[in-house]
């Protein structure tokens, strides 16, 4: 107990990494392959899965009874907490009690709290697990492309090296994968010139193996926005602490970045590209949804019964799908009009405190931001599995993209007055200098 209480938000960061990764690797180890018997059972994976999840719960229980409340980190607990807050309501509404016993809903309801575990951050620490994590990532990646290692999802897709199973890594999935490297080349990226932070080697390290691990995704639009990414990075480290520059490129990153999908399903439209215009068939699930909303008006419809085997399709690969490849969407089959306004809520906040970041010239919150919206698009980063849930197509927990929100919130949470006043402070020495110069 003593051990628990005593640990920073770094530890329960590591803490999570290292379950998440002996997870994923029991995970794959139970699945069976041609001519090969797997090591692992279901049974020994699920196991594992609760344990994994009650002892996260117990670290964040302990935590909590020690934190000294800071209103102005509340804020941030209060809107992250706002859309599982509005999926418990309409569980119980809905009757669905049984889902509301769950263990990783109370671990994602409550991560958002870890900012307030303790004041002080151990930067060089969190960059250095990130690092060690993406390096491991990186390497399963590798080993599942020569398939050695089978992966956690079956998906094939046609890429430069040939046909193949997208790599999975440490995630369940191919997207969530491209997602996740395109944080971790993110926050490398950023903490390249803070060399006073950490050793130039450590973002080094995980910009390289980020960058394979989002190659080899064969996620398009996770590696557009990396280009993005690398671009700013160059241009913010050449005109450093110029607002209106920062202003232009916030813009910029929203329209041709975050809303990506939608232009690319404007211009299918208009050149009459079926691909572009329908995001893969993205439109189908959506359109589904949209059609059954008189029915899950005005709050949803709970956990167990969201997206039942043939919700929006009676064959194919939709036919399996447990969610409308759309955040927005989700939360409205779940929650209803609560729940998409809890996202509106988070998405606009989080962009609001991402673009006061930006003008110190912290550019990751907003990066980091970016890419959870362009994902809650297309994708769904907050999804949840529950292991006594039946019919599901996997057991993930919180174990999948959640490891990222963790990520998000110890970034947007950062102070940066202290670095905004190196930044003014070295303009006002590089300022006197020229002037003495000049005399």
């Amino acid at each position: 107990m003593n051990f628990f209480s005593k640990l920073k938000v770094e530890f329960f960061f590591i803490h999570f990494l290292i379950w998440q990764s002996i997870l994923i690797l029991i995970y794959l180890f139970s699945r069976k392959r041609d001519n090969l018997n797997p090591f692992f059972s279901d049974q020994v994976y699920l196991g594992f899965l609760a344990l994994a999840t009650l002892l996260l719960a117990i670290h964040i229980g302990i935590n909590l009874t020690k934190v000294k409340i800071n209103k102005n980190k509340l804020n941030i607990v209060i809107i992250f907490s706002l859309p599982i807050l509005a999926l418990y309501i309409s569980m119980f509404l809905n009757f669905d009690f049984r889902s509301m016993q769950s263990l990783t809903l109370f671990v994602i309801l409550f991560i958002p709290f870890i900012v307030l575990f303790n004041e002080k951050k151990d930067d060089k620490l969190f960059i250095t697990s990130i690092t060690i994590f993406s390096s491991i990532n990186s390497i399963i990646t590798l080993l599942q492309i020569f398939n050695i290692l089978p992966v956690a999802q079956l998906n094939e897709r046609e890429l430069l090296i040939g046909s193949i199973q997208r790599p999975t890594g440490l995630f369940f999935n191919a997207f969530v994968m491209s997602y996740a490297s395109l944080i971790f080349l993110a926050v490398g990226l950023y903490f390249y010139n803070k060399i006073n932070i950490v050793n130039k080697k450590i973002p080094i390290i995980l910009i390289i193996t980020s960058l394979i691990s989002l190659i080899l995704s064969g996620t398009r639009t996770s590696m557009w926005l990396a280009l993005l990414f690398m671009l700013v990075t160059v241009i913010v480290k050449l005109n450093s602490f110029n607002k209106n520059l920062n202003r232009t490129i916030f813009w910029i990153l929203i329209v041709i970045g975050a809303l990506a999908p939608l232009i690319l399903l404007l211009v299918g439209s208009l050149i009459g590209n079926l691909e572009f215009a329908t995001l893969n068939g993205r439109t189908q699930m959506w359109s589904c949804v949209i059609n059954k909303s008189v029915e899950l008006f005005p709050f949803g419809v709970g956990l167990d019964d969201a997206f039942p085997p043939q919700y929006c399709a009676e064959s194919g690969w939709f036919s399996n799908l447990r969610h409308p490849e759309n955040m927005y969407l989700f939360a409205y089959v779940e929650s209803g009009i609560l729940g998409v306004i809890s996202y509106i809520i988070l998405f606009i906040a989080t962009l609001r405190i991402s673009y006061k970041k930006l003008l110190t010239n912290n550019y990751l919150p907003l990066f980091i931001t970016l890419v959870f919206l362009l994902s809650s698009l297309i994708y769904v980063p907050l999804f949840h599995y529950l292991p006594f849930l039946p019919n599901r197509p996997a057991d993930r927990g919180i174990f999948n993209f959640h490891i990222m929100y963790f990520i998000w919130l110890y970034f947007l949470n950062q102070d940066n007055k202290l670095e905004f006043n190196k930044i003014r402070n070295n303009r006002n020495k590089t300022k006197k200098k020229s002037t003495i110069n000049r005399k």
